[in-house]
């Protein structure tokens, strides 16, 4: 008996070490290393300044710089291309889409073939995932720095 308690105790004692050690990772692996109110700052300062990101859903680069940009992606004047990305007859978009309405005839007007694909107040372009120490000296707007 007193051997069953204490088996039962040590599967207790291990799952929760393993549990614990798992949340640990899970946390480690998944933190944003910018503070969100400085990306939110230099997102609405990107558009502010008449920057445009072009991108599409399925882009595996728009992946990593919406990564970057986080929920402050949602201040940025984020055009996407794909045609895919129209309301159904109840309104309703694809989930696929983010929210996102697609505004394919203006990529094309604007000659976008690659993304994320950011257009400048000048009339100027970068092309692929951006450091935002680039857009920032594009802009004059302030870049966040990395959490230490």
């Amino acid at each position: 008996m007193i051997r069953m308690i204490s088996n039962i105790l040590f599967n207790k004692k291990l799952y929760v070490t393993v549990l614990a050690l798992a949340l640990i990772f899970l946390v480690a692996c998944s933190s944003y290393p910018y503070k969100v109110e400085e990306v939110d700052t230099f997102a609405k300062c990107l558009t502010e300044k008449g920057v445009k990101y072009y991108g599409a859903f399925w882009c595996s680069n728009c992946a990593k710089q919406n990564k970057m940009l986080g929920t402050s992606k949602q201040y940025i004047n984020y055009i996407e291309c794909d045609p895919r990305c129209t309301k159904d007859d109840s309104g309703k978009l694809p989930a696929y889409c983010g929210g996102n309405v697609g505004n394919p005839e203006l990529c094309i007007e604007k000659k976008v073939e690659k993304y994320p694909d950011f257009e400048f107040a000048d009339g100027s372009r970068l092309v692929g995932v951006q450091q935002f120490e680039t857009l920032a000296a594009k802009t004059g707007c302030i870049a966040p720095q990395k959490a230490k």
